[in-house]
């Protein structure tokens, strides 16, 4: 017989913030879905909601919640739902912008503070993903790896409404010099719209009806010094996912993109990949233990200007050491 070895196992910490700072990161209940975490910043105020197929069966969860202050909650209708069966998680988020950003100025990714230890097929997986995200850039083998993509191109769903705060309750605060009020106005969403694990409605509509009112003025107005001018604005009422990523491919289409704080943006990132039940990912014709190339940094999204300028929020899976198991 060979000797003893130890191996160690895990559960999973899903936590979410401002930044990704740890002290800015809190346990989230996943797979809750009518009690999204709310993030508010002076930049941003959004909901967001992760949920994870399988994860209440898996060893230590109930321990694991009691351990993070937070409740046992069944798994997700979300993945009941038309669509959700052949994913492995989601991560929807709804949210505003408290100020005007153009659309190549806003990122969504993974960032990590030191090296990684990398499967072999690394490469051949990065090239797989720019393939579906072609506006994927990213650096997976520098000293603080990275990868980013545009945010209104790279998410799975994405809905844009019409939010107003209302005009005769802002005046009013404003008459009165009611400072915090008028932050509490300034920083209200619609209800979060996905209390039984429906999924958001892609959407886009609103930003190319804008466009064309844009388009429009611009027409009418003589003697611009500055000619706004979209070639290739859709005729559709809204794109499907697929044609908008391809739409905000284009840099033009991108840059002439703007995040205002008077829409509100439903954001939906799921994947059939990565298992973060079973600490696995799973392509087609195998699957990988992630924990053989583990370093112990979590994996950390963010939600950030390009420039890194400014940190609207993030969220983040780590792996919790919970006990070692004697294997013969």
């Amino acid at each position: 017989m060979g000797a003893a070895t130890k191996s160690t196992r895990y559960r999973l910490r899903v936590s979410a913030g401002s930044s990704a700072d740890p002290k800015d990161l809190k346990p989230i209940a996943v797979n809750d879905d009518a009690n999204p975490m709310l993030i508010e910043t002076d930049e941003f105020v959004g909901q967001i909601m992760v949920r994870i197929k399988g994860i209440d069966k898996t060893l230590g969860y109930e321990e694991s919640q009691e351990q993070d202050g937070l409740k046992t909650v069944p798994e997700s209708q979300w993945f009941s739902k038309p669509g959700g069966d052949n994913n492995l998680s989601s991560v929807q988020i709804s949210c505003r912008f408290k100020r005007e950003w153009s659309g190549d100025q806003i990122v969504f990714g993974n960032q990590f503070d030191k090296p990684l230890r990398l499967p072999p097929f690394s490469s051949i997986a990065l090239k797989f993903i720019q393939f579906i995200d072609p506006g994927l850039e990213a650096d997976i083998y520098c000293d603080k790896p990275w990868a980013f993509s545009p945010l209104i191109a790279t998410m799975n769903a994405v809905n844009v409404s019409g939010w107003h705060i209302d005009k005769a309750t802002q005046k009013k605060v404003e008459d009165q010099g009611q400072e915090e009020q008028m932050e509490r106005l300034e920083s209200e969403l619609p209800p979060w719209p996905s209390p039984e694990g429906d999924h958001i409605v892609e959407d886009t509509s609103l930003l190319f009806r804008e466009l064309k009112k844009q388009q429009t003025s611009a027409d009418q107005e003589q003697g611009n010094e500055e000619e706004f001018c979209v070639t290739d604005i859709p005729t559709t009422a809204s794109l499907s996912a697929s044609a908008r990523r391809s739409y905000y491919a284009k840099e033009s289409n991108l840059a002439q993109h703007r995040y205002r704080p008077d829409q509100v943006y439903g954001f939906d990132f799921f994947n059939p990949y990565l298992d973060f039940a079973n600490f696995t990912l799973k392509v087609p014709g195998f699957s990988v233990d992630i924990t053989k190339y583990w370093d112990g940094q979590p994996l950390t999204y963010v939600i950030k200007t390009k420039d890194s300028s400014v940190v609207f929020m993030a969220f983040q899976f780590e792996l919790i050491p919970v006990e070692d198991v004697t294997i013969d």
